[in-house]
């Protein structure tokens, strides 16, 4: 039988999105292109944070169907994700009070729990807090944190077994169009998979395929990274994910460490074309390398919420692309002007939390549906005048992780 719904990309979306369809009894219709093995890119090098709290009620919408989809993984499928259901703490000075206090209000209107705690609450849960260093603190029990590759690898093998099919080592080169609609894909090597729908969800590569159509999509890889501190017995696993917005850092357990992070004043980017498809020893920035700049330049403020720095080594460095657009918005939708292509990508750092709200959309959209959501501002096509290589425009997505909210 032929495939006629082709997914490029076997990431966290390409992935998510395949399982959706399969939940919809299309699974027999799907196949997974990739070039590489799934969820090797930059899905396996994310912090897996699945967090629900965002003042966008779209992106809120998002993040709760993954919410969601993890406990049908694991009660209908039977797959362990990794997931640690420890909540979130927001933590800040006086002055954020207002803040926090109107997400506590927007939160609780959409049905997310959260309540004020007090000093002796937040210590009890993350002991490595100085106290002295937040007046202010909110916790929201059901966010978690998963692990991404088994995520991704969840909904790959849900999606296998409702039917669809998966072809690796296959590189992409260009989408096949004629009269205004898709007709399928071309591989490097020549061979031509015909389809009717095409999903282009290459992650960081998207704009490699996406440009030539017409349609660039503004959205450039930017450095993530994190850190995990060593061991030590004052990190309980079961404790939660913290967000510090004022210092523009969050950090989570880590089996008996300390997984951090940072929203560093300049972020490195990359244009698409300067990836490699392995992304095993690739460097943002040659001159520093391993993010000891960055963390240098955060450590002062970093150690006043967290003390032990100062003394921890730190045991890893993680580091890999996320896709960043100028408006903070994915890029979720079908083109207007090539019918039967559609878009999943531009994640923003969030690529785990949004996965299943993606592929419930995208699902959608190639059934014909109304959307569970108003995904107006995702449009892949809103913003088609700009150069997605052209070095201003990489910048303002590189501003875009900068001052992104830890939230």
């Amino acid at each position: 039988m032929q495939r006629d719904i082709l997914i490029i990309g076997c990431g966290i979306f390409g992935a998510a999105i395949a399982w959706a369809l399969g939940r919809r009894g299309l699974g027999h219709r799907v196949l997974i292109v990739d070039r590489q093995p799934p969820a090797s890119g930059a899905t396996s090098r994310a912090a897996g944070l699945v967090t629900q709290v965002r003042s966008d009620p779209a992106l809120q919408a998002l993040a709760g169907e993954t919410l969601a989809a993890i406990e049908v993984l694991k009660s209908h499928f039977g797959e362990d994700v990794g997931c640690h259901r420890v909540g979130a703490l927001h933590v800040g000075p006086l002055a954020q009070e207002a803040a926090l206090a109107h997400m506590l209000a927007a939160c609780t209107a959409t049905g997310i729990r959260g309540q004020w705690q007090d000093k002796a609450q937040v210590l009890a849960q993350s002991p490595w807090l100085d106290p002295e260093a937040f007046d202010i603190a909110a916790f929201f029990p059901d966010e978690c944190y998963v692990d991404p590759y088994l995520l991704s690898s969840a909904y790959l093998r849900g999606a296998l077994q409702m039917g669809a099919k998966l072809r690796l080592e296959s590189r992409v080169a260009h989408i096949q169009h004629h009269a205004g609609a898709v007709t399928g894909i071309e591989l490097e090597d020549g061979t031509v998979l015909p389809a009717g729908i095409v999903v282009n969800a290459a992650g960081a590569w998207s704009n490699l395929l996406s440009v030539e159509l017409g349609l660039p999509l503004p959205m450039a890889p930017v450095r993530s990274q994190y850190w995990i501190t060593e061991r030590s017995p004052e990190f309980s696993p079961s404790g939660p994910i913290v967000f510090m917005s004022d210092i523009r850092a969050y950090a989570r357990p880590e089996v008996g460490a300390l997984l951090f992070g940072i929203r560093e004043n300049a972020p490195a980017v990359a244009a698409p074309r300067e990836l490699p498809e392995n992304l095993q020893g690739f460097v943002f920035d040659t001159e520093d390398p391993d993010g000891w700049g960055n963390l240098a330049e955060a450590f002062e403020p970093l150690s006043r919420y967290f003390p032990a720095i100062t003394r921890l080594g730190i045991a890893h460095y993680i580091t890999g692309p996320s896709n960043y657009t100028p408006d903070g918005q994915p890029i979720v939708g079908a083109s207007t002007a090539i019918a039967g292509l559609l878009v999943a990508t531009g994640c923003n750092g969030s690529g785990i939390t949004y996965s299943a709200g993606v592929g419930r959309l995208v699902t959608e959209l190639i059934c014909g549906d109304t959307p569970f959501m108003d995904a107006s501002r995702l449009d892949p096509a809103r913003a088609l005048q700009i150069d997605p290589f052209a070095p201003a425009f990489l910048q303002a997505c590189a501003h875009a992780r900068a001052t992104k909210s830890t939230g």
